[in-house]
């Protein structure tokens, strides 16, 4: 984002035109960073690897963002992924 101050004080934003790059191994130290719990971290490897298959797969760019946040929401809960009483993942 840009923003530039106008005559009377005030600032305006101006939208930038570029890209937002990052590696396959930056998103998934960042994600191992971000795990809410040890078995959410164990995770990581596997949503980073689905996540260049749908890339590969031709995923446009607005779509691969989305499932980039989800991911990361997914994998930064803090809550466990199987109850005792439940006994079911929520991956499944």
């Amino acid at each position: 984002m840009n923003n530039e101050q106008t005559r009377d004080g005030t600032w305006k934003r101006q939208e930038a035109s570029g890209f937002f790059i990052a590696s396959w191994q930056s998103l998934e130290e960042a994600l191992v960073l971000l795990a809410g719990t040890p078995e959410r971290g164990q995770l990581v490897s596997e949503t980073v690897s689905a996540l260049r298959k749908a890339q590969t797969a031709g995923d446009p760019p607005p779509r691969l963002l989305l499932r980039v946040l989800a991911a990361t929401a997914f994998l930064s809960d803090d809550r466990p992924l199987r109850t005792e009483q439940e006994g079911a993942g929520a991956m499944t």
